[in-house]
């Protein structure tokens, strides 16, 4: 467990800072489910929506090596889907009539 356990420990870190693109996605992800839950759901759900289009727009612009694990399929496909549905989750959350 020794040396195996310490080259994990110390190579996480440099795993995460990889990740940033994901990292910053689900950061802004959680913020809008922050606010859902502190009963602003209208605003979280901008948030979310708007994650998923960063989410599309960082697919498109970077390149294949850094932008990690949001890479799923071809680039064209990725940000077309994200940015949809980003956008779809957007006009949702304008559309719905406040109770």
């Amino acid at each position: 467990m020794g040396a195996r356990w310490m080259r994990f420990v110390r190579g996480w870190p440099r795993a995460l800072y990889r990740q940033w693109p994901l990292l910053l996605v689900l950061f802004c992800f959680a913020m809008g489910v922050l606010l859902i839950i502190a009963d602003h759901w209208r605003r979280g759900s901008m948030v979310i929506g708007g994650a998923m289009g960063l989410a599309g727009l960082m697919r498109l612009v970077l390149p294949e090596d850094i932008v990690g694990l949001l890479a799923l399929r071809g680039r064209f496909w990725d940000a077309a889907v994200m940015g949809l549905a980003g956008l779809a989750i957007i006009v949702l959350s304008l559309v719905v009539a406040p109770a």
